[in-house]
């Protein structure tokens, strides 16, 4: 196993995409299998075999049941989710995840699925998508997610939504994948796909048209009242003017002076007055450029829509016409042909060879015209499909609104955004401010600006910016365009720390009643390995995040420090049975990760775990099953290691901007009631950072921060837009990559809800 280890230490490399996930679950089969390799696992006590903890799909025995005091019948077997070691217990029947296959998954559930049970369906849909020792079998697998679907089931509806989105197994189709996420959100317009398109839509140009207008009003009226002012002014001007001059007359040379400071301040004014015109001026001529833009896009794609259907219509003419000069060629060769079997009982040895002659010309001839055909029949075929691309995106581009608009993220100073406008106190004494953030546009980013200045984005969406700081509170406006016309906005205020002034108390804000229900936590910090290299701050780390949880949060908090691999599922099995569908669960590790290539499966490593032997791992699969077996209403995983998914960030509800308050908190409402099973990780496919936050590693140190801080009900994917710029900059700065990860987890039975942070009151 081998690790890397750099000035701060680093913690296993996180892994891996879709096909990690893919192998996750475990099947079970017939008795037979069950007694020839299982039985003694009940018979062992779990402390021996922790594998009597993990998640199996168990197939119960049949009931009996009694009709009036003649008739008993067998019911059907009913097939559950649940441990190995409980299975046993109740007599049913399950294979070892390890010895799964697609048959003895699929004849656990099929049963039940054939019979119209959304739940067994949407199961035997995971277990085609999956594979199991198979390739998987996408097709299947959206045709038992659509029965359920059909049902309102939104475990289904988020999973076709998944397979839409990346074409899999159905044509790629981002808004039918769109309308999938949000139906099984039940919101609508609060989810965004994150893939890019460079195309707008019409909504997207009607709203750039009313910005448009309404920047043009204000140009209007900064235009009247700029004339306004100058006639005020000058008038104003002219009577100060003669006012000095009869003061200087007199040798009054305070009232000069005086005089000659409100002419200035009125020149001020005047000059103030200006410059919000020509602000207003260059928005406009901006909004026009990018107007003209996406118009001139739409425009270019009807024409290219008309251009391909009249090549497509010349073609197809082109082929009728060829095959008619084919017909005719045919029909010519074989006059030849019979011209020639005539001469055959007069032989004329001349007339024989022009017509042989003749034979092979019109034979290369029709060959040609062959091949003319399959050339155009070939592009007729391209065409028709760039034809039914362009007509499946209406006005003009049908996957434009699918894509999230920009974000903006301030990295330093550091503060946690929230719905009210922030005051960041900087140091007294400085003229300027240094501004550090991070932009992104899934849609293409058009501009940034900052107080009206155009700022330059490097490829990673990092930008710096220096503010003048003036007296009282500085005001800085960021505004991000996409290439769709969308609008991101964020504002604060910079003000000096005066050093002396009890700062304000600023009242926390009205949080909505979102009947969340109860809020759990387990917190694992491995640190000290028994065979591995020691780390140096996940105790550190979940000792300081166990109490925020617990005092800020209400959350009822598990803390295992050092934890084997028998103790770990032993708690995860813990709250299996505790919790209720109303109840939250934030599971947060801290420690080793890795990654096992030859499965392609991503692991936990427990204190106990070995070098050489996975025996002691907790992978990613069997975390997965545990998760699905779980009756919680909201699963998030905070993993400061690996923690590996197919994770899609499309399926999670993302607050827009610009909402009010009251909006916003019927937004949290209902994406509170929706099931959800979430990952924040800490970075990617590559190793993370042990140090580089004092005693916390880098994430650790962020998450703490922003939750100490946070004072409003605060959704997963918000801590990890805040989590995530922070973390980019700071490991930029050590030269070292690290990027945050924030998605759904593949298969462990969630919707498309998020997790909420709810502060008490």
């Amino acid at each position: 196993m081998s690790r890397i280890h750099w000035t701060f230490g680093l913690r296993g490399a996180r892994a891996l995409r879709s096909s990690a996930w893919a192998a996750a679950g475990f099947v079970l089969c017939s008795a037979t299998a069950v007694a020839a390799t299982d039985t003694r696992t009940a018979a062992v006590d779990p402390r021996q075999n922790a594998d009597a903890l993990l998640i199996v799909d168990c197939a119960l025995p049949a009931q009996v049941h009694q009709l009036g005091t003649a008739i008993s019948y067998l019911a059907p077997r009913r097939a559950i989710k649940t441990s190995a070691s409980d299975c046993a217990i109740r007599g049913g029947e399950y294979v070892a995840y390890d010895r799964a296959n697609l048959a003895t998954a699929l004849k656990v559930w099929l049963p039940q699925a054939e019979a119209g049970d959304k739940v067994a369906q949407t199961n035997v849909g995971e277990i085609y998508e999956k594979g199991l020792g198979t390739a998987p079998d996408y097709a299947n697998a959206a045709k038992w997610y659509q029965k359920a679907a059909d049902q309102g089931y939104r475990r289904a509806l988020t999973n076709l939504g998944f397979l839409y989105e990346q074409g899999l197994g159905v044509a790629k189709d981002p808004v039918a994948a769109l309308k999938l996420y949000r139906k099984a959100t039940g919101i609508e317009g609060t989810i965004s796909l994150e893939g890019s398109s460079s195309t707008a839509s019409k909504e997207d140009i009607d709203a750039l048209r009313k910005e448009l207008e309404r920047t043009r009003q204000e140009l209007d009226k900064a235009r009247r009242l700029l004339d306004e002012d100058r006639l005020k002014s000058s008038r104003e001007i002219e009577r100060l003017l003669t006012q000095k001059q009869q003061a200087a007359a007199a040798g009054n040379t305070d009232e000069t002076r005086r005089l000659e400071t409100l002419l200035k301040d009125r020149e001020a004014e005047l000059e103030k007055r200006r410059q919000q015109v020509a602000q207003a001026e260059q928005s406009a001529e901006s909004y026009k450029a990018k107007l003209a833009g996406l118009e001139g896009e739409s425009v270019a794609l009807r024409k290219e829509l008309g251009d391909a259907r009249q090549q497509l219509a010349q073609s197809q003419a082109q082929i009728d016409e060829k095959k008619k000069a084919v017909a005719e060629s045919e029909r010519r060769l074989e006059a030849m042909q019979a011209a020639g079997r005539t001469l055959g009982g007069s032989y004329d040895p001349a007339r024989q060879k022009a017509i042989e002659a003749e034979l092979d010309k019109r034979n290369a001839e029709l060959a040609r015209q062959k091949q003319d055909i399959a050339r155009l029949e070939s592009e007729v075929t391209g065409y028709k499909t760039k034809v039914a691309r362009l007509e499946t995106a209406p006005e003009p581009v049908k996957a434009a609104a699918a894509v999230a608009p920009p974000s903006i993220q301030i990295i330093d100073p550091q503060f946690v955004v929230t719905r009210d406008t922030a005051t960041v106190k900087v140091r007294s004494g400085i003229k300027t401010r240094d501004i550090v953030g991070r932009v992104a546009a899934p849609g293409g980013l058009m501009s940034l600006t900052a107080n009206d200045v155009a700022q330059q984005v490097d490829a990673n969406g990092m930008f710096k910016t220096q503010v003048d700081l003036g007296a009282g509170k500085t005001r800085v406006a960021m505004l991000a365009v996409d290439r769709q016309g969308k609008v991101s906005r964020l504002e604060f205020f910079l003000e000096e720390d005066a050093g002396i002034a009890k700062a304000a108390v600023v009242a926390p804000p009205k949080l909505p009643d979102l009947n969340a229900g109860n809020y759990y936590a387990l917190v694992i910090g491995n640190q000290k390995y028994e065979k591995l290299q020691r780390l140096s701050t996940p105790e550190a780390d979940v000792t300081d995040i166990a109490p925020i949880l617990r005092d800020r949060y209400g959350f009822k908090v598990k803390l295992l420090v050092n934890a084997t691999r028998y103790e770990m599922l032993t708690e995860l099995n813990k709250m299996r049975d505790t919790l209720t569908e109303k109840d939250n669960l934030l599971i947060y590790y801290a420690g080793h990760g890795e990654l096992d290539r030859a499965n392609g499966i991503a692991n936990w490593l427990p204190i106990d775990a070995e070098p050489t032997s996975n025996a002691n791992w907790i992978s990613s699969s069997n975390l997965t099953e545990i998760l699905n077996a779980m009756a919680a209403k909201h699963i998030l995983v905070v993993a400061d290691s690996c923690y590996s998914g197919a994770l899609t960030r499309s399926s999670i509800g993302q607050l827009q901007t610009g909402l009010t308050d009251e909006a916003r908190n019927d937004w949290l409402k209902q994406i509170a009631e929706a099931r959800s099973r979430t990952a924040l990780t800490s970075g990617g496919l590559k190793p993370v950072l042990d140090g580089g936050g004092g005693k916390y590693s880098i994430f650790a140190s962020i998450f703490i921060d922003i939750l100490a801080q946070n004072q409003d009900v605060l959704e997963g994917m918000r801590l990890y837009r805040e989590i995530s710029a922070r973390v980019v900059n700071i490991a930029l700065r050590q030269k070292f990559e690290q990027r945050p990860e924030y998605g759904a987890i593949r298969f462990a039975g969630g919707d498309s809800g998020d997790f909420l942070f709810v502060p008490k009151n």
